[in-house]
């Protein structure tokens, strides 16, 4: 089925709507990838960045925990007071930075739910870790707060330290260093799914437009065309019509209006032929009857002149015969 079974209105109404229609969901498109875009990007922005950002002020607050624990225990930090005060400052620190970091975990989504247990089994072993250097230190303390200044007292206690406490401090900084290293994966592969959401919008964007470009032009050549050819042949049927010529053949495609008009150019065309057909049937009939007329004139001109001959010789001979009887 051509196009020049619709009507010239309709073809350029569905050719019209057809490029907006594009026009609409490439736009819709675009915006549904750059609300993705914008989310992942937010995710990195708010949740990603400050998670790094925040396990650092847990690192620094752990780390200068255990280096006071350690000079103090060792008997190379100040007075107790300051100390206590120092620990105290740092342990809060470090809990407000903890709840913060806390907080991050329950962003998680059905979709990415294995990543979320995956850091929330890190941020228990972090806890474990973190609780159990906690304890040695307090037990470290404790004990040597009850040495009273006794050197081997002392000695006992600082050992016990050496002993335990370094290595639980290194189990909780690399139990944080852990949580860490997966943030950092994480935001690595956050922002790699920005960029590739991004090359998507792009590439998406490209696509709708070379679409649309394919679609355009299609519809500016099909359009056009279907109705253009049918007004050349419609003018060149009526300049054969008003040169004389009935004898042009129309092609008739379509039922739309230039449709409609072919066929009443056919319809004209035909209507014509019979009138002049019979205008030269009639034409005919008169030229006969005008020779048959002629030709009665003609046979009538030659019986005139016999008659007229015969009358001469009449009269010749009522001459002759008047003669004689006028001898007699």
């Amino acid at each position: 089925m051509g196009l020049n079974q619709f009507g010239i209105r309709a073809r350029i109404t569905v050719g019209l709507a057809a490029i907006l229609l594009l026009a609409v969901l490439s736009a819709a498109n675009s915006l549904y990838q750059n609300i993705s875009v914008k989310y992942e990007a937010g995710e990195v922005a708010t949740s990603w960045i400050p998670a790094i950002e925040n396990l650092g002020h847990m690192k620094a607050s752990l780390a200068e925990h255990y280096l006071a624990a350690n000079e103090h225990i060792s008997g190379q930090g100040g007075d107790t007071a300051g100390f206590q005060k120092k620990v105290q400052t740092l342990e809060a620190s470090l809990a407000q930075a903890t709840e913060v970091y806390a907080a991050t975990l329950l962003t998680y989504s059905e979709e990415n739910a294995v990543q979320g247990n995956a850091e929330k089994a890190l941020y228990a072993d972090y806890q474990a870790k973190r609780d159990s250097y906690f304890q040695a230190t307090k037990v470290s303390l404790q004990a040597l707060d009850s040495a009273a200044g006794a050197d081997d007292q002392l000695g006992l206690a600082r050992q016990a330290y050496a002993t335990q406490g370094p290595a639980a401090f290194r189990q909780a900084y690399a139990a944080m260093e852990a949580i860490l290293q997966f943030n950092l994966k994480g935001t690595s592969e956050a922002a790699t799914a920005v960029a590739a959401k991004v090359n998507a919008v792009e590439n998406t964007m490209l696509a709708a437009l070379l679409v649309s470009l394919v679609v355009g032009i299609g519809l500016i050549w099909l359009i056009p065309r279907s109705v253009i050819e049918p007004v050349q042949q419609a003018v060149a049927v009526a300049q054969s019509i008003a040169q004389g010529d009935l004898s042009r053949r129309i092609q008739v495609r379509g039922k739309d209006e230039l449709g409609q008009l072919l066929a009443s150019l056919v319809s004209m065309q035909t209507n014509l032929s019979q009138v002049v057909s019979q205008v030269r049937s009639g034409s005919e009939s008169v030229a006969t009857a005008s020779a048959e007329i002629a030709q009665g004139n003609h046979d009538l001109s030659a019986r005139t002149e016999q008659q007229a001959s015969a009358l001469e010789e009449t009269a010749a001979s009522m001459e002759e015969l008047g003669s004689t009887v006028r001898q007699n």
